[in-house]
């Protein structure tokens, strides 16, 4: 039985209140909480646009549709990230050019400029665990080959800052909002943020069956989908941004804790505080396959949840049909083989934090 869980929604009478007012209403689907959540979520990351989608990996994909990028466009992007990613160009039947990783398990830029062709058209690029990947090394690749950037920031939920750099180097940068996020719309949601009009109205039209916004109903002009936020999702989500800076700080507060436990403990290595990042999920790598592989049974047999994060991308079946093989990305695949996330969630007491890094200690004596 799981005593301690992976994660857990912070969820609060406000939260009901507010999906209760979109009850009573009766408008369930596009009224104006999802334009009010759109018009704040646009505020809160300074920008000034954003699209409210259903889930991040649509958001991804109206993003990838909005710029144009199609079959036989060259865009790299990382093999260590959640299937979705590069799902979403395949969608558009886009074979994906993959990079490996740095320590930080982010694209490592040298890796990047290897793959750079006169081909290359973009890079869809992933902040993993909430961790930005921008560099100045990266800024300048963009730059110097005039690369179009979609940023997906799914797991890096921030306002961009000097501190925070995520929403810097793209077109478009695309949130998701699952239940285990730095702020969720009722278990699925998603968005897509832009300074670029156009290109915003070209995603508005994409999530709601190619329509014009604010035409008629029927005015379809392209190829769309539907993908449109809920208005309950919407209005969960306004109470959830309305917390979101203390929300993080309490992210932060955790992770600095469990810092301080697994200070000592040999055979541990855990996330950097600095940089600047959003706390999504709290990853430990170990030196080993092995080792990794007893600490989590040795959590599970205490009623502690955590998992293995992240299979390389490029070894999934659908993948393998593009040439890759085991040893293309050593470093990927090392991360895959030696990392674990564990609880990690606003709300957990220190006894639940002192009971995961004791078990984990243990294990590895």
């Amino acid at each position: 039985m799981v005593t301690i869980p992976l994660y857990k929604p912070y969820i609060t009478e406000d939260e009901h209140r507010a999906v209760s007012r979109v009850l009573r209403g009766g408008v369930l689907s596009r009224g104006p909480e999802v334009e009010n959540f759109e018009q704040e979520f646009a505020e809160y990351m300074g920008k000034s646009h954003a699209i409210a989608v259903n889930n991040g990996t649509a958001g991804l994909h109206v993003a990838i549709k909005a710029l144009g990028w199609s079959a036989g466009d060259r865009i790299i992007t990382t093999p260590f990230s959640f299937i979705a990613s590069a799902n979403s160009l395949l969608f558009e039947n886009i074979e994906p050019v993959f990079a490996d990783i740095g320590d930080d398990y982010n694209i490592d830029p040298t890796h990047i400029e290897k793959k750079l062709t006169k081909n290359t058209r973009g890079i869809l690029l992933v902040h993993i665990f909430g961790l930005p990947a921008y560099s100045k090394h990266l800024h300048s690749l963009v730059k110097g080959h005039n690369l179009e950037v979609i940023e997906d920031a799914c797991e890096a939920i921030e306002r961009p800052s000097d501190n925070f750099m995520v929403a810097k180097l793209g077109a478009c940068t695309v949130y998701g909002f699952y239940e285990n996020k730095q702020l969720t719309t009722g278990g699925e949601g998603g968005a897509v943020i832009t300074n670029n009009q156009a290109l915003a109205e070209r995603c508005r039209s994409l999530r709601n069956q190619g329509n014009i916004h604010h035409a008629s109903w029927l005015n379809h002009i392209q190829l769309g989908y539907n993908y449109r936020m809920t208005e309950m999702q919407a209005a969960f989500g306004r109470v959830q941004l309305k917390r979101l800076n203390w929300a993080l700080k309490q992210r932060e507060l955790i992770a600095d804790r469990y810092e301080d436990l697994f200070e000592g403990v040999p055979g541990v290595k855990i996330p950097s505080v600095h940089p600047r990042r959003s706390w999504f999920v709290y990853p430990v790598q170990f030196e080993t396959k092995r080792a990794r592989d007893k600490v989590l049974d040795d959590l599970h047999s205490h009623g502690i949840a955590a998992r293995e994060y992240f299979a390389p991308i490029h070894l999934y079946a659908h993948f393998r049909k593009f040439g890759y093989k085991p040893g293309d990305f050593p470093k990927t695949e090392y991360a895959s083989q030696t990392t674990i996330v564990i609880p990690f969630f606003v709300g957990m007491t220190y006894h639940q934090q002192d009971r995961v890094a004791t078990v984990i200690a243990s294990s590895l004596k």
